[in-house]
């Protein structure tokens, strides 16, 4: 039989799935831990749980990662200089941090480039760009470049890149090989964070390839775009940019795989995240801005998700008004920390006997994930933190006892930002074992967790279960109705003010779903929606059918929900798209020529039969060079035209350009622009 391996790097958990592609089914699951310094090890640990037999008989492993997301919250990435032709320093002084570029003096600025119809405005000094670039290659790992109208012309952008790459035989990222879009900035981001992300993937790929090799796979290995489809491994060393938002997309993947629903909201509730898709026609709705993670605003194609730092794992404590919060911070659970420490216990129960309440949550503890010592950028406070946890973990007081400071002043959230240690709580993960809904863990370490929060808030152990539940459960309800909002009425959801009383009209409807009082009702709330909610991820069966109850529809908790996104890794296809712009040439007597724009050519034609039909081929081309680039063997391309017109105002008339008739009682249009689009789909070469 033909098998394919799945394996999804979430930030709580990897998971494995392998997939029988004769029989379009899930024949074994694993997951194991995620260890974020080392992502390997939970790869090798989901292998590790595997049958032996059935790995001996995979022929394709597909990944989806969060390597590239992670690197750009949190800031990582190689050196990278990024050299901009034919744009205007002002404009990235203005404008650049908004879309996540360095400072303009940490950009090396080129004059020249081609106009705005892809004709060379002026040719750029390359002997000065050599001296330039040869001053600062020492410093840098990798250069993006990027011209103001690259996507009219490509031609300097290739020079350039051919020139670097000579000189210093560094990597070097164009801005049209990554994305089309028209937006120079966006471009610019997209191939500076490309050129960062170059030095981490290669390196992780090679550490996959390693832990794989472990187990005897040599297998084709593919990874998951941000928009969900898939691509070759070597493809992915090259576009890394490619894989941000690579696991939301895989759960997209995975819900439909799982289900067969072509029109439904998928609803992925990790350890750390819950995100939401919506999926229409079979196809997943995409982010008309591009993906945009963290500071970096980029043109590259990508699904669009709303993501709320609501999981299983979302650290539930008191806030200073003594109410409950859940989330979005995430932390281990108790009932994991002290079955991996049991001196952790020993603590809870000398806290629970104190009976003591406080405005700071006591039952929380860190331990050390980074043993790296790096003093000269960190506080002395923060070194001294590292070096107390050394000896294992320390709870909130034990800590700040340790460095000489107290639970109110301690400041540990740089260190937990950069993952260097991390925060233990207690979580909803906590609140299923006392429901006996998982019981993976430490029961006790939940029990004594649960019973500090409960006499904090004046409940019991019961009730403050409960009231977790049900919290998450509206919390999760909030999230959908707010995607729901921006989807169906996105001006009201944008309106300035406006966010926190659609949430609290959310709110008062979801609570109405719950009541069960028949009484008259003034005003009677809800939202509704006609589509299903798909929901995948470990806890989702727990908390999703009330929402989906009180949004008047349907859920669908498909068998291997727990570990979606592997299937999603694994089932996916190769999707490339190109489009080629046709843009009129107006003089006074109407249209005298039509002008066509690909990637790196244009062309000037006299009839717009003409200009279509190169375009057509052209995009046709491109999107199969692409689809058979990132692994697809014997693509399928589909080409749709889209042509913009508007009416022309009584009184004018628009000449017809060459080639055009006029049609009899047909309103007088002015032709803006077509734009030739071709899809090209097809599957991994190793499957077909």
């Amino acid at each position: 039989m033909a098998y394919g391996l799945g394996i999804d790097t979430g930030g709580t958990y990897t998971d494995a799935a392998v997939y029988d592609f004769d029989a379009g089914d899930v024949v074994a699951t694993a997951k194991s831990i995620t260890v974020k310094e080392d992502l390997t090890i939970g790869i090798d640990g989901a292998l590790g749980a595997l049958d032996p037999a059935l790995l001996e008989g995979v022929e394709l492993v597909s990944l989806s990662t969060t390597l590239a997301t992670n690197a750009c919250v949190e800031g990582k990435g190689g050196r990278a200089l990024l050299v901009l032709i034919g744009c205007d320093r002002r404009v990235i002084e203005w404008c650049g941090a908004e879309y996540g570029l360095p400072p303009a003096e940490e950009i090396l600025f080129v004059e020249g480039g081609h106009d705005m119809t892809g004709k060379v405005a002026r040719e750029p000094d390359w002997e000065d760009l050599r001296r330039r670039v040869a001053a600062s290659c020492r410093k840098v790992d990798a250069y993006a470049v990027v011209e103001l109208w690259g996507v009219r012309s490509a031609a300097f952008e290739v020079h350039a890149a051919d020139l670097l790459r000579a000189d210093t035989g560094r990597p070097v990222v164009c801005g049209h090989e990554i994305t089309g879009e028209l937006n120079s900035l966006k471009r610019a981001t997209s191939a500076l964070l490309n050129a960062r992300l170059l030095p981490l993937t290669a390196d992780f790929l090679d550490a996959v390839r390693a832990s794989l090799a472990r187990k005897g796979l040599a297998a084709p290995l593919v990874i998951v775009r941000g928009d969900g489809s898939l691509m070759a491994e070597d493809f992915a060393r090259t576009h890394p940019v490619e894989t941000l938002l690579s696991g939301p997309a895989a759960s997209v993947a995975g819900g439909f795989a799982l289900t067969g629903e072509r029109d439904c909201i998928v609803v992925d509730m990790g350890g750390t995240t819950s995100d939401l898709a919506v999926l229409r026609d079979g196809a997943p709705d995409m982010a008309t801005a591009g993906a945009r993670v963290g500071a970096w605003q980029t043109g590259v194609r990508s699904i669009l998700v709303h993501t709320v730092g609501l999981g299983g794992d979302s650290l539930v404590r008191h806030n200073r008004e003594n109410a409950l919060d859940i989330g979005p911070r995430r932390a281990a659970p108790l009932s994991w920390a002290a079955s991996r420490w049991p001196r952790i216990l020993s603590v809870l129960d000398g806290i629970r006997l104190s009976r003591r309440r406080h405005t700071h949550p006591q039952a929380e503890f860190f331990y050390l994930v980074v043993d790296r010592p790096d003093p000269e950028s960190f506080t002395a406070e923060e070194t001294a933190i590292e070096a107390a946890l050394r000896g294992g973990p320390l709870s909130v007081a034990e800590l700040a006892d340790a460095v000489g400071s107290s639970v109110y002043t301690i400041r540990t959230e740089r260190l937990e930002q950069q993952g260097r240690i991390m925060r233990c709580g207690l979580t909803p993960t906590d609140a299923m074992h006392l429901t006996d809904e998982f019981t993976g863990w430490n029961r006790r370490a939940a029990e004594l967790g649960v019973e500090i929060l409960a006499f904090q808030l004046s409940l019991s152990p019961k009730e403050l279960v409960e009231r977790i539940r049900t919290q998450v459960k509206e919390e999760l309800y909030l999230a959908l109705a707010g995607m729901l909002l921006e989807v169906e009425v996105p001006d009201l959801a944008a309106s300035p003010g406006a966010a926190p009383h659609l949430r609290g009209v959310a709110r008062a409807a979801f609570r109405q779903s719950l009541s069960t009082e028949r009484g008259a009702r003034l005003l009677d709330l809800s939202f509704r929606t006609t589509v299903p909610l798909v929901g995948i991820g470990a806890p989702t069966h727990l908390f999703l059918p009330a929402v989906a109850r009180a949004l008047g529809t349907s859920c669908l908790i498909p068998p291997h929900a727990a570990v979606a996104n592997a299937v999603g890794a694994v089932t996916g296809n190769v999707v490339a798209t190109a489009e080629v712009l046709i843009k009129p040439e107006y003089r006074k007597t109407g249209i005298s020529a039509y002008f066509a724009y690909a990637t790196l050519v244009s062309r000037k034609f006299g009839l717009f039969a003409d200009a279509l039909a190169w375009a057509r081929e052209r995009a046709s081309e491109e999107a199969l060079s692409t689809a058979r680039s990132r692994g697809a063997a014997e693509p399928e391309v589909a080409v749709t035209v889209d042509r913009d017109e508007i009416p022309v105002p009584s009184g004018f008339r628009s000449a017809k350009a060459p080639g055009e008739e006029e049609v009899d009682g047909a309103p007088e249009m002015h032709f803006i622009e077509a734009r030739v689009k071709a899809r090209a789909v097809g599957r991994i070469g190793a499957r077909s």
